[in-house]
């Protein structure tokens, strides 16, 4: 599962690449690592909202919950959702059918498990700009949005660096962007887009392994370690 994304990339950056404004400029962080365990944001685009870029927290809660964000999710954890436990939930199938999003990132982890050990991987596009990973939202009573990343079984690429989960987040190309956030984009078309393997172009190579037993946010974390065991960088 996914825990932990990097978003990098400038506000200039992303605005350009998505052709969308902020709203509320001020606010975006470079963040090397956004860490889903403790409460973090994300930045998004919703459905039918194509040119402004919002905040949402990431770990979806529902609609009406009133109650704290760690307590949910310590109970339910939503960073992560798969297409099968969506379908499976009503309030889920619902926001996948209204409520889509892009999740903007520079890059995410995964993770090989090698002789008791796991060893984190991070994977980013090789231009290193950003790109979008499928979601979907609940705004809150309080005007708050919360989101959920959308995983599916990995594609030949990751499963080579990734023998714990089999996940990865679905990543969008452009032309699938468009449909997601497209109000009128039918059932089959997003189960289609879901399923499809993006054809962007992608890095992976693997960083220090105390990465997943710190809570860390600085740029050295994202820098290259060699390991004689595990798979090389790609």
């Amino acid at each position: 599962m996914c825990y932990r994304i990097s978003n990098t990339a400038t506000k200039e950056t992303i605005e350009k690449a998505f052709n969308a404004s902020f709203e509320f400029p001020k606010l975006h962080k470079e963040s090397p690592v956004i860490d889903g365990l403790v409460e973090s944001s994300v930045s998004v685009i919703k459905i039918s909202e194509n040119d402004k870029i919002s905040l949402a927290i990431w770990g979806i809660l529902p609609e009406t919950y009133q109650d704290d964000w760690q307590y949910f999710q310590n109970v339910q954890n939503t960073l992560n959702l798969s297409f099968e436990t969506i379908n499976e939930n009503e309030k889920y199938r619902n926001a996948l059918a209204n409520r889509r999003c892009l999740v903007i990132v520079t890059g995410f982890f995964t993770y090989y498990l090698h002789d008791g050990d796991l060893y984190p991987y991070y994977v980013h596009q090789k231009s290193h700009t950003p790109f979008a990973i499928a979601g979907i939202f609940n705004q809150l009573d309080d005007g708050f949005i919360t989101c959920s990343l959308i995983v599916s079984k990995a594609n030949p690429f990751i499963k080579k660096i990734n023998n714990s989960d089999n996940l990865m987040p679905v990543v969008l190309d452009e032309n699938n962007q468009d449909l997601w956030l497209d109000v009128h984009t039918k059932n089959d078309i997003i189960t289609e887009i879901i399923n499809t393997e993006s054809r962007l172009d992608f890095k992976a190579y693997p960083i220090a392994k105390e990465f997943h037993k710190l809570r860390v946010n600085f740029n050295s974390v994202l820098e290259p370690v060699n390991y004689n065991s595990i798979p090389k960088a790609k």
